[in-house]
């Protein structure tokens, strides 16, 4: 939501302005300032959204595994069949869980002492992953002011961003899920 405009130079254009690190393109963002004689103007956007998995990969259940013991005993030896529990436990649908996410962003933009144009936004993202305990969270915020001294013959420019981010990540739960016993209880 801080983003103004960006536009895409590629090829010779690029190369003509910034140089020969830039031949295979440069991308341009300007960020939203404040606006010189704009009065106050307070903008909120916001978005929830829920997912949900639709589709499981599938896996014998407890039964079929039991069945299978019995009637290929050629495939266990009598210890592991002796290990096969009495539960009927689908592991996609102990791990997935239906999520919400949400991503909230407020910013003021206007006159600082009447004098400054200046921007202030804050922004939230929270996303819980389809896998239980993960999910994503970010915080962010910024600054801008815009001042112009000298009868506008100098014209000053301050940015200042900040962005708290936090990640999680349940690396191999889905192969395992598919892969681990399906006779075991959850506990």
């Amino acid at each position: 939501n801080d983003i103004e405009t960006f536009t895409v130079l590629k090829d010779a254009s690029a190369t003509a302005i910034y140089g020969s690190r830039a031949s295979n393109g440069v991308i341009i963002i300007t960020t939203k300032k404040g606006k010189t004689g704009k009065p106050l103007t307070l903008n909120y956007d916001g978005n929830v959204s829920v997912s949900t998995p639709v589709k499981y990969m599938e896996v014998y259940s407890g039964d079929e595994m039991r069945q299978i013991a019995l009637e290929h005993p050629e495939l266990y030896d009598a210890t592991d069949i002796s290990l096969l529990g009495t539960q009927n436990t689908d592991w996609q649908k102990e791990i997935y869980r239906n999520s919400i996410s949400s991503n909230l962003n407020f910013s003021v933009n206007g006159m600082l002492f009447d004098k400054i144009p200046s921007r202030v936004s804050i922004g939230r993202t929270l996303q819980e992953g389809l896998t239980l305990t993960s999910g994503f969270e970010r915080s962010s915020g910024s600054v801008s002011l815009n001042p112009s001294v000298f009868e506008n013959h100098l014209k000053i420019s301050v940015n200042a961003n900040a962005s708290l981010e936090k990640n999680r990540f349940n690396k191999g739960v889905q192969g395992t899920a598919i892969t681990f016993d399906p006779t075991q209880p959850v506990y």
